[in-house]
């Protein structure tokens, strides 16, 4: 049975995903270096995921913070 998932519940689990993702690309990282291609695949599953939910969202202008 297919059932109709609400823009909410997918942006929360998109964001899940992302955090997951967030998490196992710094392990792969620290395990096999930046430049290892499980951490390269990994890191473009990220921006995917990423793209999907900035995709999903309505603001269009985007403010930008700096950590000095």
């Amino acid at each position: 049975m297919l059932t109709k998932v609400s823009k909410l519940s997918r942006r929360i689990y998109l964001s899940e995903c992302i955090l997951n993702k967030r998490k196992e690309l710094v392990d792969l990282g620290m395990n096999y270096g930046l430049l290892n291609k499980k951490t390269i695949q990994c890191s473009q599953d990220l921006d995917k995921l990423i793209n999907l939910y900035m995709q999903g969202s309505k603001i269009r202008e985007y403010k930008f913070c700096y950590i000095l």
